[in-house]
């Protein structure tokens, strides 16, 4: 049995918590369309994570590659710190020198000294979720009570500091809020590695989520934002999408499956073992995102035979609609993210939701790179 050559897993996004204690407005695991979190054990237990790593392994030991492994959730530091720490501990003995890195995106609200030492102790790559200053994070990124979570998430940051961890920022962009001052906050505190994400939506949603903002308000968002730090010309500012947008405009491959319909290289494993192709979806429809795989039954190497569009997104293999094909922006943007492509009516075959902001957005980096390169 083999796997169709983009079938190549090399990251495990592992789902330790299937719950949250922040109730943010926009998520698309609880706020969208899939509600199977319900149905999941609120936790990994101790076996599921077992037989995750030796999934893992057995996919190193047949591809001869690294595997890493990202704590997600919900949210993971609700494990504890003890927890985390055994897990990551088990990992390391199960996959040796196969395990290339452990990271944690976490929404920051629970880190403190005790946490600090264990990302320390097990060198783990630390992602924070903040949308902004207090005035703007706070009307998105609350708590079950509706209290909101900036302050907590400082007090976070301040804790990985005192211990050396450099964390990144991870923010999704707010249609119709200014993005500058988000930008400028997270500079003034100190971040060097930001992350804008584009809210997920299907075509099926958009308007209840977004419509009155703008026709192109990601781009009104993220432009001012571009602007400033491409002025900056400071290499220690790393800004992911606007650089996965510039290295593919130089021929590059990208740096994440957001543009350019790439096949995925990583997999999804819920709190139950399920393996899931790509999170997101759960914006278009529920169920979609499963596999029909479980890592307690299945190697890694069944994926090559999951449902039809999971074996497809991971092979990148889902068509472009016929606008998208004769769009000049298609080998930029290939289409857009996935997720943000799907309608009930025709699956997805259609542009990005966000296409006009992609356009002006494609456009304005290109413009500006070209006359860097002239100057």
């Amino acid at each position: 049995m083999s796997a169709p050559v983009g079938v190549q897993i090399r990251s495990l996004v592992v789902k330790v918590a299937e719950r949250c204690n922040l109730n943010c407005s926009y998520c698309y695991m609880y706020q969208h369309a899939d509600q199977s979190f319900r149905l999941r054990p609120r936790f990994m237990a101790d076996e599921t994570f077992g037989w995750m790593l030796r999934r893992a392994r057995d996919e190193c030991a047949r591809r001869h590659n690294q595997m890493s492994l990202v704590f997600h959730g919900g949210e993971p530091t609700l494990i504890g710190p003890a927890r985390f720490a055994r897990m990551a501990e088990r990992a390391r003995d199960v996959l040796g020198e196969a395990l290339a890195y452990i990271a944690v995106q976490t929404n920051g609200t629970l880190l403190d000294q005790r946490w600090a030492s264990v990302f320390r102790d097990f060198d783990v790559r630390v992602g924070v979720s903040l949308d902004g200053p207090p005035e703007i994070n706070d009307r998105y990124r609350v708590d079950h009570h509706g209290h909101g979570s900036w302050a907590r998430v400082r007090r976070g940051v301040d804790a990985l500091r005192a211990e050396g961890i450099d964390p990144a920022v991870l923010t999704v962009v707010a249609p119709g809020e200014l993005g500058l001052p988000v930008f400028e906050h997270f500079l003034s505190e100190g971040f060097r590695h930001i992350e804008f994400l584009l809210p997920d939506v299907s075509h099926d949603s958009f308007l209840l989520w977004y419509g009155g903002r703008g026709t192109t308000p990601v781009a009104d968002y993220l432009l001012p934002i571009f602007d400033a730090w491409f002025e900056m010309d400071d290499a220690s500012i790393f800004v992911g999408l606007f650089w996965d947008l510039i290295e593919r405009m130089l021929g590059g491959p990208g740096l994440s499956d957001v543009f350019g319909n790439p096949p995925l290289r990583y997999a999804v494993i819920e709190t139950d073992g399920a393996i899931e192709g790509l999170d997101a979806l759960r914006v278009c429809e529920d169920g979609i995102a499963s596999s029909g795989l479980n890592v307690c039954s299945h190697a890694l190497v069944e994926l090559a035979h999951a449902t039809p569009l999971v074996a497809k997104a991971l092979n990148g293999e889902i068509p472009l609609c016929d606008t998208c094909l004769a769009c000049e922006h298609r080998p930029i943007c290939g289409g857009g993210y996935l997720p943000h492509r799907y309608a009930r009516r025709n699956g997805f075959d259609n542009p990005s939701v966000w296409c006009r902001d992609l356009k002006v957005l494609i456009a304005h980096i290109r413009d500006a790179v070209l006359r860097r390169v002239a100057a």
